[in-house]
């Protein structure tokens, strides 16, 4: 199995997962924020759609483009439902896996910096898989304090 392989499995289960998790939150839960501040489960599934769309830009422009935020806010304002987000969000991995599988393994260490680290290509690539697991644990959390224990 390549690092690509890898990547590219790994990040589709943790989809799979998140979204599992998700999916077991009541439906009037999904939109609950424990506290002002924190995010409901659905505002993080919008998030998790998205996510795998910020590796193309990355490993094309070797760099951030502040610019994305915009198109980021502005899309997820339109799924408003776990099976609308999921719907994106297996979409979206397609584009993530077209990248991943066009960067060529000669570039794995090209580092580029971004606005919160330095960081090689190859850990650029598993983005989205780290961010996926960040915000199963935290649907995971939100379930327990409404309590459900189950998850």
């Amino acid at each position: 199995m390549t690092l690509k392989d890898y990547i590219i499995l790994e990040t589709e289960k943790s989809m799979k997962n998140f979204f599992e998790a998700a999916r077991k939150v009541p439906a009037d839960k999904l939109e609950w924020k424990p506290l002002d501040n924190a995010r409901s489960v659905l505002d993080q599934a919008q998030e998790c759609a998205y996510c795998p769309l910020w590796v193309p830009g990355l490993l094309e422009k070797r760099g951030f483009d502040p610019e994305g935020f915009g198109a980021y806010e502005e899309t997820r304002k339109g799924w408003k439902t776990l099976d609308e987000c999921e719907a994106a969000a297996n979409a979206n991995m397609e584009n993530f896996k077209a990248a991943v599988n066009a960067l060529p393994e000669a570039d794995y260490g090209v580092g580029i910096s971004l606005p919160w680290g330095n960081y090689v290509l190859s850990e650029v690539m598993g983005f989205p898989m780290w961010n996926l697991h960040y915000h199963l644990g935290q649907v995971c959390y939100v379930q327990t304090l409404y309590g459900d224990f189950s998850m």
